[in-house]
């Protein structure tokens, strides 16, 4: 059975899960991918159905599963759920005891919350590196980003981006999984790249150069792309207009009053670009739009 997973699970995949499964996932080894579908399209799903295939097809006998907090609890229901996978949740006494106990090895099938692996001590991290594993998978991976620093011109590494480089170096197969790769700058996006292929994103990008090349490494759907069996829209139509609005007398002396307040005090933030304090002038920059948007959003 070519989709042996699909027939021995108890959900009806779409065509687009199928796809990125027996399309994209399978037919590469080692897989050194990222899978970067819009919200909805069902990522864990897809996770799923890879991990119960290859377990079918005896390709894979330890997988770690690495995401943020608070999403742990609805893979781990989910997997078991719908692919009838079962796999141990890493727990602070697992860590508290990992000179005894290194549940990296311990465990064949573990799930893990990122940022108690990224803040994690020197003797957890060297048993991350005593395992090895057939598969990884993290979710929200763009949280693994990081950046050049303006002023070194060197990359800063966040301790979730080590963490990405720890995993990456200690696994055959690696899927990064999220809905918002790519934050607009095209230097932090091959580095977060380089997550799977450190060899082809070596160095800095230069600005000017051709686009990067994602050909092989990357899937990216978005909703309205996502359709049924039949063909019809997964979604519906995603219509964006402006709608005007007549504000009431006390709506429009809040709005008047918060709009000269915000000018008012982003004049004044100004003042610290010229000085030393650059970072706070920012900071302060970046609260007075919040305060703005949110009282567009709601006059209440």
């Amino acid at each position: 059975d070519p989709m042996a997973a699909v027939n021995s699970s108890d959900l009806e995949p779409l065509p687009h899960q199928i796809k990125a499964v027996y399309g994209e996932f399978m037919p590469r080894v080692p897989l050194r991918f990222l899978l970067a579908d819009d919200p909805g399209a069902g990522k864990t799903i897809m996770a799923g159905l890879y991990i119960k295939e290859l377990i079918l097809r005896g390709y894979l006998k330890r997988c770690l599963i690495v995401v943020p907090g608070g999403l742990l609890d609805q893979w781990k229901d989910e997997l078991f759920e719908k692919f009838g996978l079962t796999f141990e949740s890493l727990t602070k006494s697992h860590l508290s005891n990992v000179s005894v106990y290194n549940p990296f090895l311990v465990n064949n099938f573990l799930i893990a919350r990122m940022d108690q692996l990224s803040r994690a001590d020197l003797q957890v991290e060297e048993a991350m590196k005593s395992a090895n594993w057939d598969l990884i998978i993290v979710d929200e991976a763009h949280r693994m980003s990081a950046h050049y620093s303006s002023w070194k011109g060197e990359p800063k590494q966040t301790r979730r981006f080590k963490l990405g480089k720890l995993l990456s170096k200690q696994t055959v197969n690696l899927l990064l999984m999220t809905a918002t790769p790519h934050a607009g700058n095209d230097e932090d996006f091959e580095l977060f790249l380089s997550l799977l292929d450190e060899d082809r994103f070596e160095g800095k990008y230069r600005k000017g150069n051709k686009k990067i090349k994602t050909d092989g490494l990357m899937r990216r759907m978005v909703k309205e792309d996502l359709l049924t069996f039949e063909g019809k829209p997964l979604f519906p139509e995603r219509i964006a207009e402006t709608v005007e609005y007549q504000l009431s007398p006390a709506e429009q002396d809040l709005y008047e009053s918060v709009t000269d307040y915000v000018r008012e005090e982003m004049n004044r933030a100004d003042k610290f670009v010229a000085g030393v304090d650059k970072k706070r002038s920012n900071n302060i920059g970046f609260a007075l739009t919040v305060l703005q948007r949110r009282l567009a959003s709601s006059t209440r």
